[in-house]
């Protein structure tokens, strides 16, 4: 990985022609004069009309604000903290780590209301690395939310399929729970770059299925290694969550896709009865190797 020896704003990439944008008086602009403007919370859209499968995909606003509600209690602070310190392993042992001014691209792809980038990104300033952190997500209210209360980290609506980046500019890419085109992810980062993903591992949320389902059967976990990437290293990563309140398990429940086919009566006992819940992460760290 070879850093950047002074900050800068991430160059979006237009959607429409693929040419890098610059900013200009709040306004994106590429060199075909393709424009886009910068929202009041300062974040920009680069999804454009005909990249849609509806008119608002992604998470709509009730599921976004279940999510940071459930995520500002630290629910997932060791999912966070396991990934800032593999990360910072990795950085460290990467010898541009030691200049003077040093400063990392990370990114990421599908970040939802913003929790995971702006903690990962704090606890590894705490450790002496300085960031240039940007994200993106295919969800409009989820990149609201994020822009408006991490003012110092820069966010775009965007789909992961087709990632506003110009090539070979992020020292790091970061997905958790999010959907992905591994030959993007190469494209974006760095020779030697690092994509660290995170999925669910076999007993993830298993108690809050057996209240949807019947019959609840374990995730399906896929660990290829997709081309042009090699592995670092894997972690499983389990812990149990306490619910102590309806509210905590309805956010819970309300950041699944479980909200929307569980029965009225299941629902009801769901957030009447439970109690603890499986945390059950799979941890992938790859490097990229294009070159």
């Amino acid at each position: 990985m070879h850093s950047n020896n002074h900050n800068h704003s991430p160059f979006w990439l237009c959607p429409s022609c693929h040419n890098p944008l610059v900013l200009q008086d709040k306004v994106w602009r590429c060199d075909k004069q393709h424009s886009f403007d910068c929202a009041k919370e300062g974040y920009v859209n680069l999804l454009l009309a005909q990249q849609k499968s509806s008119k608002d995909p992604g998470d709509n606003k009730e599921m976004v604000a279940a999510r940071r509600a459930f995520l500002a209690q630290d629910h997932y602070l060791p999912l966070a903290s396991k990934i800032a310190e593999l990360l910072f392993v990795a950085l460290k042992s990467d010898k541009t780590a030691a200049e003077k001014q040093a400063v990392y691209s990370i990114y990421d792809a599908g970040c939802g209301e913003g929790y995971y980038l702006a903690t990962i990104r704090s606890m590894l300033a705490e450790k002496g690395f300085t960031l240039n952190a940007s994200g993106s997500d295919i969800s409009k209210s989820a990149i609201q939310k994020a822009a408006k209360k991490y003012k110092d980290i820069q966010y775009a609506v965007a789909s992961s399929f087709n990632l506003p980046l110009t090539d070979d500019s992020q020292d790091a890419l970061i997905q958790v729970f999010a959907p992905s085109d591994s030959s993007q992810v190469s494209r974006v980062l760095k020779s030697g770059g690092l994509w660290l993903k995170v999925t669910p591992a076999s007993q993830h949320l298993f108690e809050l299925k057996q209240y949807v389902y019947e019959h609840a059967v374990s995730h399906d976990v896929d660990t290829s290694i997709p081309a042009h990437f090699n592995l670092v290293s894997q972690h499983r990563l389990a812990f149990t969550l306490r619910l102590d309140s309806d509210s905590e398990r309805e956010s819970l429940l309300m950041m699944t896709p479980f909200y929307w086919t569980i029965s009225a009566d299941r629902k009801r006992e769901l957030l009447q009865d439970l109690k603890t819940v499986s945390a059950d992460f799979d941890i992938t760290l790859m490097i990229n190797n294009k070159d």
